[in-house]
């Protein structure tokens, strides 16, 4: 029995020392100067993980730091075989004795695959959310580029390349503009021999990687080599905002329409909503997009769908005082803003402040409508000069209740007193004839 628990004792100990030296890898991340695999001791390096995470920056803009809602958009990505005999130097620090140890590029081989929200795509609905500020938040999402199904044959570097497909013209019809960054991004993959433990394991294995942007004859990090900094040789996490080129960028901006009552108390404490039509209009974003709607008390609007900003309208009703504002309009969009006056028996004098045109005053009897506002943030696809929101710059409609004259007493009854004084007349020359008879 004591043997037993000896046996059982020991057995438990060699488990748990080969749990220890089984080596957990995780997903190798580019995230920051596109490199993995970095030798932290001379000659040392690392077996990384078959797959590998690069990102797609979009920065999106609002004059107030918000959040918006993401266009709906489909970035489409394919990754195929890159080019061999390009030279690659290192940097001599990374062995002992010190060396730049040079090698050319190998063609990719196999089928890696690349995923973002499904194969080859990165899909972005309106349910996404987008970081937004006066400078331009940056929003990353991840793309997986995996090697598990490629068999490499032999040691080396592996060069293979990344193309972002979608057009200018899908990105433009989402609100989108195109970053000067390069679309086309290079991967090598550094394959090393395997110490196999046993027969199940692959004869090569990935012990680092490196993406960049431009298909240098060479990458050299000898001393005095205009391409031996990560900068210089143009390296990146993925489709990214550089030095070298921005990433794309979203531009959004704001929305309030207000409503204020002047001397027509009963209709100000009763909360009565007078009705609006906002209608709009963008002749570049055709895809869907949603704005954020705040609707505050004694304002009412129906919950907004995703839809296109090309044609349409919203009709929210707003008592006095109250407000509907609209987060994460994509600029270029025009706005035409009028109300209607519901009130039976009153005549408003109604105008607006805050618009870039403003409705002239006019007198609006029942079920007459006000004057035009208009708004228009710049055009399409550039940053908004101003949002139309805060205390000066939201779309104020004022109604001043319009009192009508006392003097009108007069002429509603003017014809009944002529009436009269006709039959006056009338009775006066007729007793005279009578008298004269």
């Amino acid at each position: 029995m004591k043997n037993l628990k000896k046996i059982s004792a020991l057995i438990i100990a060699l488990i748990m020392v080969l749990a220890l030296g089984v080596t957990v890898m995780a997903e190798a991340d580019l995230s920051g100067d596109g490199v993995v695999g970095d030798f932290t001791t001379p000659d040392t390096p690392a077996v990384q993980d078959n797959t590998v995470k690069i990102y797609k920056e979009i920065k999106a803009y609002n004059l107030e730091s918000t959040e918006v809602n993401a266009p709906e958009i489909t970035f489409n990505y394919t990754i195929a075989a890159g080019e061999a005999g390009k030279d690659i130097y290192d940097v001599k620090t990374a062995h002992d004795p010190q060396t730049n140890v040079h090698v050319q590029t190998k063609a990719g081989v196999g089928t890696p695959t690349i995923t973002g929200t499904g194969a080859g795509v990165l899909a972005l609905t309106t349910a996404n959310k987008f970081d937004a500020s006066s400078t331009g938040a940056s929003n990353k999402y991840p793309l997986t580029v995996n090697f598990s199904s490629v068999n490499f044959t032999s040691a080396g570097v592996y060069r293979y390349v990344i193309t972002e497909t979608t057009t200018e013209a899908v990105k433009n019809a989402s609100g989108i503009t195109e970053g000067t960054g390069a679309n086309v991004l290079y991967m090598d993959v550094y394959v090393k021999d395997n110490v196999k433990e046993n027969s199940d394991d692959p004869d090569f294995v990935i012990y680092g990687y490196t993406l960049f942007t431009t298909q240098n004859d060479a990458i050299d990090a000898r001393d005095g080599a205009t391409t031996n900094t990560v900068a210089d040789a143009g390296k990146v996490e993925g489709f990214v905002d550089t030095t070298a080129g921005t990433a794309d960028q979203y531009y959004t901006f704001d929305l309030t329409v207000k409503k204020v009552v002047v001397n027509d108390k009963a209709t100000s404490e009763a909360h009565h909503e007078f009705p609006f039509t906002i209608t709009f209009e963008n002749e570049t974003v055709s895809a869907k997009v949603l704005p954020i709607m705040t609707v505050s008390d004694n304002a009412t609007q129906t919950a907004l769908s995703a839809a296109s900003l090309t044609s349409g309208s919203w009709t929210p009703t707003i008592a006095d005082g109250a407000t509907v504002t609209y987060v994460g309009i994509p600029c270029g969009t025009t706005f035409t803003i009028n109300e209607k006056n519901d009130v039976v028996g009153t005549t408003y004098a109604s105008v607006s402040t805050g618009a870039d045109t403003n409705a002239e005053s006019k007198n609006i009897y029942y079920n007459d409508i006000s004057n035009n506002a208009v708004v228009n943030c710049t055009t399409a696809l550039q940053a908004a000069t101003e949002n139309h929101t805060g205390n000066s710059k939201t779309v104020v409609f004022t109604n001043t209740l319009e009192l009508i004259s006392p003097t009108g007493v007069i002429v509603r009854v003017a014809p009944f007193a002529l009436i009269l004084l006709a039959g006056v007349a009338l009775f006066v020359i007729v007793r005279r004839r009578r008298v004269e008879d």
